[in-house]
């Protein structure tokens, strides 16, 4: 499922209500938690309205196999996972997105980019 967020303060809970709506009825493996995916729309989507986008869309797909949430927007800039010290007030939102994620990639798209988090579905026990 695909949505557009706008492009504001707003984005981030909305996003959040979002992913949660979405994956409530969804089989997820058991190391993976709704909160956990929606923290990490919310951090990715306020990238994209800190990084000046006009348009923010969101997508989140659940399959038996696989868990992705993807984030497109035209801002410029690129997303850089930073080294902070524990005084940091920000800085640390793609470190976090990539201890909670499986895998995390961006694509360069034509205008602005695309930021891939996923996790795969592994057997249960």
């Amino acid at each position: 499922m695909r949505t557009r967020l706008p492009a504001d303060r707003h984005a981030p809970r909305l996003a959040r209500t979002y992913v949660r709506n979405h994956l409530s009825e969804a089989e997820l493996p058991q190391d993976l938690h709704v909160e956990d995916v929606a923290l990490i729309a919310s951090e990715l989507v306020t990238n994209a309205v800190r990084a000046g986008a006009g348009k923010v869309d969101l997508e989140v797909t659940a399959t038996g196999r696989r868990v992705e949430l993807t984030v497109e927007d035209d801002a410029g800039g690129w997303p850089v996972v930073m080294s902070v010290d524990e005084h940091a007030t920000t800085g640390r939102g793609l470190s976090m997105v990539e201890q909670l994620a499986d895998a995390l990639t961006v694509t360069r798209l034509p205008v602005g980019k695309r930021v891939t988090a996923s996790w795969v579905v592994t057997a249960s026990a």
